[in-house]
């Protein structure tokens, strides 16, 4: 371990922080401490960190802004990276706007709309960053990020930059093929339309109070959406929340984690929980839906184990 941290220095100019409690750069407000925590300010630092924990056989794994992911209460064996890689510049020549990974998805729907550029509006309100959002595809109101992006930067498993289609992303609902690769998302590239930014700030501020009416007041400790809406038999997908109201999830709760008042899809921190009491609660609600309609409901939340690795 000391031989790593002394190619780290020597690589990037500093250290990694020893022994960072993950519960301060999670929404859930949950998680043990990481052995070695590194910020990357640029996708020069953070190609670096990743090539030396790979070279050194050091687990490790990239993060965004923590608000879609559960942490370990025994938190992480290895070397925990939050990319804050952010830049944005819109390319008129080639009409795409180009994003760096880590900049906060909020700064690229609003870059979108000064620019006139419509398309994006729908995830208003959705927090972290960029390059969660793609990771996992994420979206609402019937639509999804996957379907806006172009192409993208990818740093391989063989350490080289490499751009792909979206195409090569595979996306499918709250999925993408960065989730069962493992490679870091370092650039995306979306085309949007021309719009009217008066038109497109009033349809962002319409999805903005729809989602404000339905979901639990900032800032509850929780990571969204837990599960995603299941498929039907015809294919089509039903509320999860729906479902889980009608087992009776509402008054629900494990330890000081509970299922919340206002949108039933949300289990929240009411102080001291611990993943343990998260996913014991998930068990539950999962096993009364599926007795009562026999679906099975999948997380959306990403778990990452203590032992978890992106090697």
């Amino acid at each position: 371990m000391n031989a790593f941290v002394e190619f780290f220095v020597s690589s990037l100019g500093r250290p990694p922080d020893a022994d960072v409690p993950l519960s301060r750069h999670s929404s859930f407000r949950i998680g043990g401490p990481a052995d070695f925590f590194f910020e990357a300010r640029s996708s020069e630092e953070l190609k670096s960190a990743v090539r030396l924990a790979r070279r050194h056989g050091i687990r490790y794994f990239v993060i965004g802004g923590g608000t879609n992911i559960l942490f370990d209460d025994a938190g992480y064996r290895g070397l925990i990276v939050r990319n804050n890689a952010r830049g944005l510049a819109w390319v008129e020549e080639d009409a795409l706007l180009e994003v760096l990974s880590g900049t906060k998805l909020g700064d690229l729907v609003d870059f979108a709309a000064s620019q006139g550029l419509t398309g994006l509006e729908f995830m208003t309100g959705i927090p972290g960053t960029v390059g969660g959002a793609v990771f996992g595809n994420a979206g609402a109101f019937g639509r999804s990020i996957g379907e806006r992006l172009l192409e993208a930067v990818l740093f391989d498993r063989s350490d080289r930059e490499v751009r792909v289609g979206r195409d090569l992303l595979a996306f499918s609902y709250r999925r993408s093929s960065l989730r069962q690769e493992r490679v870091v998302l370092l650039k995306a590239s979306f085309r949007l339309q021309p719009g009217q930014e008066k038109k497109i700030r009033a349809d962002m501020d319409c999805f903005l109070q729809q989602r404000k009416a339905r979901q639990p007041a900032w800032p509850s400790a929780c990571a969204g959406c837990y599960f995603k809406n299941p498929a039907q038999p015809d294919g089509s997908r039903i509320s999860a929340g729906k479902l889980l109201e009608e087992v009776g999830a509402r008054d629900m709760s494990n330890g000081d984690a509970s299922v919340s008042t206002a949108h039933c899809n949300f289990i929240v921190n009411r102080g001291q929980a611990k993943a343990s009491d998260v996913l014991g609660l998930a068990e539950e609600l999962k096993r009364k839906v599926r007795e009562r309609f026999g679906l099975e409901l999948e997380e959306e939340v990403i778990r990452l184990a203590a032992t978890d690795s992106m090697l």
